[in-house]
C-alpha cells in the first residue's frame, strides 16, 4: 500500500514538474517575442524620431535664415546670427537624440528586468511546488517576498544610473551652446532671463 501511495505521488509530482516545464517554456517564447516586438517597435521609434529632428532641423534653419533676411541682417551679424542659430539648432538635435537614445536604453533595460523577474517568478513556483509542508511553504515564500524587494531595488538602481546617464549628456548638450554663445559674445538664455 505505501509502494502504491509513493509510486502516485512519484507519477503527480512528475506530472506536475513537467507541467510547470511546459508552462516555463510557453511563458518564455512569449517573452521572447515579445523582446523582438519591442526591438523593432524601437528601432522604428528611432528611425522615426531621427527624420522628424532632420526635418525640424532643416525646418528651423531656413525658418532663422528667412527671418534674419527679412528683418534685413547681412554681412557680419547676419553671419553670426546664422552661425548661432546653426548651433541652437544642432543642440536641439542633440538633445533630442539624448532623449532618444535614453528611451530606448531604459525600454531595453525594463524588458530585460521583466525577462528576468519572469524567470525568477517561474523558478519560485517551482519551490513552492515542491514543498511538503505548510511550513515549508511558508518558509519557501518568505524569502521568495525578500528576494523580489532585493530584486526591486537592485532592478530600480540599474533605470536610475539609465537615467542620469542621460541628464548628464542632456546637460552636456545644452551646456555646449551655452559656450558656444558665450564666446561669440551672446549671452545665454539662463543669463537673459535673470
Amino acid at each position: 500500500m505505501a509502494t502504491s501511495q509513493t509510486d502516485t505521488h512519484v507519477r503527480e509530482q512528475t506530472r506536475r514538474d513537467e507541467q510547470a516545464r511546459k508552462n516555463g517554456d510557453a511563458a518564455r517564447a512569449v517573452v521572447e517575442k515579445l523582446a523582438d516586438f519591442r526591438q523593432q517597435a524601437t528601432e522604428d521609434a528611432w528611425k522615426s524620431m531621427e527624420s522628424s529632428v532632420d526635418a525640424a532641423s532643416r525646418g528651423f534653419q531656413n525658418a532663422s535664415d528667412q527671418f534674419a533676411r527679412t528683418l534685413g541682417f547681412s554681412g557680419e551679424e547676419g553671419e553670426r546670427l546664422a552661425r548661432q542659430s546653426g548651433q541652437n539648432v544642432e543642440a536641439i538635435t542633440k538633445f533630442g537624440t539624448v532623449l532618444t537614445q535614453a528611451y530606448q536604453d531604459t525600454s531595453r533595460e525594463w524588458y530585460g528586468l521583466a525577462q528576468k523577474q519572469l524567470q525568477r517568478n517561474f523558478e519560485g513556483l517551482s519551490k513552492l511546488a515542491h514543498c511538503r509542508s505548510v511550513q515549508d511553504f511558508a518558509a519557501v515564500q518568505s524569502s521568495l517576498v525578500r528576494e523580489s524587494l532585493q530584486y526591486l531595488v537592485e532592478d530600480t538602481g540599474s533605470i536610475v544610473e539609465i537615467s542620469l546617464k542621460a541628464v548628464t549628456e542632456a546637460r552636456k548638450a545644452v551646456a555646449g551652446t551655452a559656450q558656444d554663445n558665450a564666446a561669440q559674445g551672446r549671452p545665454s538664455a539662463e543669463k537673459r532671463v535673470a
